[in-house]
């Protein structure tokens, strides 16, 4: 029986080593699991790079066919006429001036539309007169 209790596995020997071999089988795992952790930070800031590239191009690209548009000689013409008033040989020029309204009612239509709800006449008439300006 004796002899039993000496050939154990548990002796104070083989516990360090065992408890050193799991704390290296841990750390190896740890350092497995941050760089993965860490790789996959890195992919998603460069996936966010790559689209913010894509935006950059497309303006890029964007503002390239606006400058070639401006310096088409149709748009220099027309920046010419807008903001010189230049017109070539020949040519008519057209001004077109918009007529402001009266949004505002004026005082003769304002004395009415009171003296029209003072009046005993049906409400459903008043409505009318207000909407369309008959009575």
């Amino acid at each position: 029986m004796e002899r039993m209790r000496n050939d154990s596995v548990y002796t104070s020997k083989n516990v360090v080593l065992l408890v050193g071999i799991f704390v290296v089988i841990f750390w190896l795992l740890y350092s497995l699991a941050s760089f993965l952790h860490e790789s996959k930070k890195i992919s998603d800031e460069i996936e966010a790079i790559r689209v913010q590239n894509q935006e950059k191009l497309q303006e890029i690209e964007e503002k390239k066919r606006k400058l070639a548009y401006l310096k088409t000689p149709q748009h220099i013409d027309k920046e010419a006429k807008m903001q010189m008033g230049k017109k070539q040989v020949g040519e008519n020029v057209i001004v077109f001036i918009e007529e402001k309204l009266d949004i505002l009612p004026t005082q003769t239509l304002q004395r009415r539309r009171e003296q029209v709800m003072q009046e005993e006449v049906p409400i459903l008439d008043k409505w009318k007169w207000v909407f369309f300006g008959k009575k």
